[in-house]
C-alpha cells in the first residue's frame, strides 16, 4: 500500500512536471490585467469595463477586450485594443456576454487572458418605464395646476411677499 507521504510527492512531482511542461514566459503571468465591471447586471442599458495591470512598474502596455456569448470564447470578437484602462459599452441587447483581456506589448500578446467576466444586460421592463413615465407627467400637471391656483388667489397689484 501506498503511504500519504508518497502520494503527496507524487501529486507535487506531477503540479511540478505540469509547470515545466506548460510553462508561461518569463514575467508572462505578473502582466495578466485584472477585468472588473461596474455591475453584473446592466439594467440601465451601460455599463463600464475597467482593468488595472498586474504590475504598475512596467510601461508601454496595450491592451486587447474580447467580448463572447459563450464562456468558452469560441466566438469571440476582439472590442478594443489600446493603451486605455476602462472601456464604456452601451446599446447591447439583453443578454448574457463574456469578457476578457490580456496585455499586449509591441502588438504581440504579452500575457494569457485575464478569468472571463461575465455581465447580464438586462433592460427595464416597458410597463415599469411608462408607469415612470405617467407618474412624473402627474407630478408635473399637480405643479403646474397649484401654481396656476396660486397665481389666482393673489389680489392683482400685490405681492406674495409682502403684506
Amino acid at each position: 500500500m501506498i503511504s500519504r507521504e508518497s502520494i503527496r510527492l507524487l501529486i507535487c512531482a506531477f503540479g511540478a512536471a505540469l509547470l515545466v511542461t506548460f510553462r508561461l514566459p518569463a514575467g508572462a503571468q505578473a502582466l495578466v490585467p485584472e477585468l472588473r465591471v461596474d455591475s453584473a447586471v446592466a439594467t440601465a442599458g451601460y455599463y463600464r469595463l475597467s482593468w488595472r495591470p498586474a504590475d504598475i512598474t512596467v510601461s508601454g502596455l496595450e491592451y486587447q477586450l474580447q467580448e463572447s456569448t459563450s464562456p468558452d470564447f469560441l466566438r469571440a470578437s476582439t472590442i478594443y485594443q489600446g493603451p486605455d484602462l476602462a472601456s464604456v459599452l452601451s446599446g447591447r441587447s439583453d443578454a448574457l456576454r463574456y469578457y476578457r483581456i490580456r496585455s499586449l506589448r509591441n502588438g504581440q500578446a504579452a500575457s494569457p487572458w485575464s478569468t472571463p467576466l461575465q455581465v447580464e444586460t438586462r433592460h427595464h421592463p416597458l410597463a415599469r418605464a411608462i408607469g415612470f413615465f405617467v407618474f412624473g407627467a402627474f407630478v408635473f400637471v399637480s405643479t403646474l395646476l397649484l401654481v396656476v391656483r396660486g397665481s389666482r388667489a393673489i389680489p392683482e397689484g400685490r405681492s406674495p411677499t409682502r403684506g
